[in-house]
């Protein structure tokens, strides 16, 4: 795999988690999870034009550094069982996926 085709398939992972998110139904997580999934949207969307159109390494590292942020907490309530609400292992894939542009293999690679 290489640089582009990774994140291509990150931004397939974090829409994956921002549906995740929207369709969380239970009564007590559903605000909580609604607003994360409405910032993570607008930084995901935002990622997903420097990867795909725009083909900025820069402007995507640093919207991914943003993603980062907000990703903690979602993984930090999913973690300790206050939401549930991916399937598989979104998640992990996720932060396996998140380095990206810090890994040695794709420095001298674009997007």
């Amino acid at each position: 795999m290489n640089l582009a085709s990774e994140a291509t398939e990150l931004v397939l992972v974090l829409n994956k988690i921002v549906n995740g998110l929207e369709s969380y139904y239970k009564d007590s997580g559903q605000e909580y999870t609604f607003k994360m999934a409405a910032r993570l949207k607008l930084l995901v969307s935002s990622f997903e034009n420097y990867v795909a159109v725009e083909k900025s390494k820069e402007a995507a590292k640093l919207q991914l550094d943003e993603i980062k942020e907000l990703m903690h907490n979602v993984n930090g309530a999913a973690t300790k069982g206050e939401i549930d609400f991916v399937s598989g292992d979104v998640l992990s894939r996720y932060w396996e996926l998140s380095t990206i542009f810090q890994e040695t293999r794709f420095s001298h690679e674009t997007l």
